[in-house]
């Protein structure tokens, strides 16, 4: 039985978000605009902000799946804890189907 690297890079990816995933809500930017929820992890404290409003804010990191969107993510759009409300900053596809979101906070959930 011949296991390709895609398939070794999905289970993991799959086990980690199981053990570690915490729930969000994906919400685009542009319409439609149907939020979806998605599950990542969570990297609190990634780098400091760079771009105004340059108040030594610091972003956060969240790493996803790319197949779990049914519409890629833009910077822009919104991504939703049971607290928070985050902005997509920036986009980093991985090699294994991995995305990471860097996001800036936005506002309280209400």
């Amino acid at each position: 039985m011949t296991v390709t690297y895609a398939t070794l890079v999905g289970n993991l990816n799959a086990s980690m978000l199981a053990t570690f995933g915490q729930s969000f809500t994906f919400t685009p930017a542009l319409a439609p605009s149907t939020p979806v929820t998605i599950t990542g992890i969570l990297e609190t404290g990634a780098e400091l902000e760079d771009v105004a409003p340059g108040d030594n804010s610091i972003y956060c990191r969240l790493w996803v799946q790319s197949s779990d969107f049914t519409v890629g993510p833009l910077v822009g759009d919104e991504v939703s804890s049971a607290t928070t409300v985050y902005k997509i900053v920036r986009l980093q596809e991985d090699a294994g189907g991995g995305l990471w979101l860097l996001l800036g906070q936005d506002r309280a959930v209400t």
